[in-house]
């Protein structure tokens, strides 16, 4: 049974103000915070009587809460966690127990639950199994128990942080307890001790798990807290300190547990990013910049990256563009994701080099400026592959619903029925293919004049002094690279975004690519102005979009028989911004470690559901 998406009721947008600061009894109780689906989901009390299991429901102590197929539940098992209980699964809020050192514990009797936690809160949290005690803080972590022919078994899988999994003791002798970290499993049947933790791979192959299914679980679950978080804040307002940290924990969250399915399930990474994306429409371009950040981050060769950014676009723009109810809506999408896909290589790849200059006992400004060097070739080789992904999955998963909604009362097959459909899915395909060009435009010039300023302050900074002179470099050094960066990347991006909806709606496309045209000299200017350039002339710019446009639609073997002529240039008036001089100390340069991965061939997406973008895992007070 589908799983129904609802809207943040009232009771869990009142939770994101509850302050991890709560103590007392009550705390051990947990709570029933959101549930979606209309299966049967029940509460079972100490004294033996039934409950139904209801959003703000408090669950006391040595209660069994269970869940039936068509219903989930989200469980707050103590200030700072939520476990996401899946259909067909039964826990027991297990009482307070000194000898084991955790605020809470969840007895997992069958089925599975997704756990987050709070790094923030400090929380000892832990999930009961067959095979001992999984304890964890600040994680993402799936729990599974399945019971075949009679004997339970437990799979443990870490997507974020590391688990501890302490056994029950043998003969009265304590047993090791076995780590399991992100990107590993550890598992087995019947009781005794968990095996030792191994790879994903090597679980899906010796335990049996389903690494797409876990790991697609575990990121919806995050990327519907993470959206939750955001929505919690009312439009137009700043959040409040509160407010605020909950962003931050469900956006780190996200980066780590994708970053993880990235480097320890690359095979899984589309449909991941597709079934994540549907459940949480207002993470899509958090999904991809993510995943694409990651894979370039460990060094992975530009190809491979183009690669990954394409295809991961492509599935998290069809995912959340499949919920979207106007064409505007699947083209912001399709701009988000491309705009996202672009900046996450720079990003990616700009660490990675100033990791390697760093390394090499090279200086910060030697290393800012490979920063830039590296940012600027990412940007280059991704644009095309990221705005045709995102066109690509963007208008395949909005036409259907366009089409829907345009013929709806007509006769099925006729001629006003298909000339409704005709021009629907020629709205969404126009529009998506400039908001992709556009998005990706953006994102480039952005990326590469971000670099370039940093690499100019830094290359004219004198340590310890407040430099006025380093940031006016800085934004002279923006200007030069972003507007450079633009001219190229128009051409890229609007060759891959026409390319990408011509595919899909052949019909249209003379108006795609003049679309994309239009979307890629709007997207350089605005991306380059973003960066700290003060003015951006449009006609280089407009005359490579036009022409990358024109090239990318006639690509498509449908439109190739009768190839669109050349696209006009698209007039945009130049940008002019005024940025003023601020005088800012400079910062020094922060280098995370990369990482390894292996990036597959992508697999196929299928369909999912979505999952309720309600629930926020973080309770951190002002």
């Amino acid at each position: 049974m589908r799983l129904s998406r609802q809207l943040l009721s009232p009771i869990s947008a009142g939770l994101f103000a509850v302050s991890l600061l709560a103590v007392s009894v009550a705390a051990r109780d947990a709570k029933i915070i959101k549930r979606v689906g209309d299966g049967d989901a029940t509460i079972t009390l100490p004294n033996g009587s039934q409950v139904a299991a209801t959003e703000g429901v408090t669950v006391p102590e040595n209660s069994v809460i269970e869940t039936k197929a068509g219903v989930e539940l989200y469980v707050e098992a103590t200030p700072g966690v939520v476990a996401t209980m899946k259909a067909n699964s039964k826990i027991k809020v297990e009482a307070f127990n000194v000898a084991l050192d955790l605020d809470a514990v969840l007895d997992l009797q069958q089925g599975n639950i997704i756990s987050q936690i709070d790094p923030k809160a400090k929380v000892k949290y832990g999930v009961r199994t067959p095979k001992g005690v999984a304890a964890a803080r600040g994680t993402v972590f799936s729990t599974s128990v399945v019971t075949v022919n009679g004997i339970p078994f437990t799979v443990t899988m870490t997507l974020s942080g590391s688990v501890s999994i302490t056994p029950p003791p043998v003969n009265g002798v304590v047993q090791a307890a076995v780590t399991v970290v992100a990107g590993t499993a550890s598992g087995g049947s019947g009781g005794g001790a968990p095996t030792p933790a191994v790879s994903l791979a090597a679980a899906a192959a010796t335990l049996g798990v389903d690494v797409t299914a876990v790991a697609t679980a575990a990121v919806s679950a995050v990327a519907v807290v993470a959206q939750a978080a955001a929505a919690a804040v009312p439009a137009g307002q700043t959040p409040t300190v509160a407010q605020q940290a909950a962003i931050d924990v469900s956006s780190g969250l996200m980066s780590t547990t994708m970053s993880t399915v990235v480097t320890a399930a690359p095979a899984s990474v589309n449909q991941v990013a597709a079934s994540a994306a549907a459940a949480a429409p207002q993470q899509a371009a958090s999904i991809v910049q993510s995943a694409v950040a990651s894979a370039a981050a460990a060094g992975q060769s530009s190809a491979a990256v183009a690669t990954l950014a394409g295809n991961v676009a492509s599935a998290a723009a069809q995912g959340a563009a499949s919920t979207a109810a106007t064409p505007a809506a699947a083209a912001a999408i399709a701009q988000s994701v491309a705009q996202a896909a672009v900046a996450g290589a720079a990003q990616g790849a700009g660490a990675k080099a100033s990791a390697d200059a760093i390394t090499a006992g090279q200086t910060p400004a030697a290393a800012a400026a490979a920063a830039a060097t590296a940012a600027a070739a990412a940007v280059s080789s991704t644009a095309a592959a990221a705005a045709q992904g995102a066109a690509t999955g963007s208008t395949a998963g909005a036409t259907q619903a366009a089409v829907t909604a345009a013929t709806a009362g007509m006769t099925a097959g006729s001629l006003q029925a298909l000339a409704a459909a005709s021009t629907a899915a020629v709205a969404v395909a126009t529009q998506v293919a400039q908001s992709a060009a556009q998005g990706a435009t953006q994102g480039g010039a952005q990326a590469v004049g971000n670099a370039a300023n940093a690499a100019a302050v830094a290359a004219n900074a004198v340590p310890g002094a407040v430099q006025i002179n380093a940031t006016a470099a800085g934004a002279a050094a923006a200007a030069a690279s972003a507007t450079a960066t633009a001219t190229m990347t128009a051409s890229a991006s609007a060759s891959g975004a026409s390319k990408g909806t011509a595919t899909v709606a052949p019909a249209a496309a003379a108006a795609i690519a003049a679309g994309a045209a239009a979307g890629a000299t709007t997207g350089a200017a605005q991306g380059a102005v973003n960066s700290g350039s003060t003015t951006v002339t449009t006609t280089s710019v407009a005359a490579s979009a036009a022409s990358g446009a024109t090239t990318g639609v006639n690509t498509v073997a449908a439109v190739a028989a009768a190839p669109v002529a050349a696209v006009a240039p698209p007039v945009v008036a130049p940008v002019v911004v005024t940025v003023p001089v601020v005088t800012v100390p400079v910062a020094p340069v922060v280098v995370a470690p990369p990482v390894v991965v292996v990036v597959a061939p992508p697999v196929v997406v299928t369909p999912i559901t979505p999952i309720d973008p309600s629930i926020n895992v973080s309770r951190s007070g002002p």
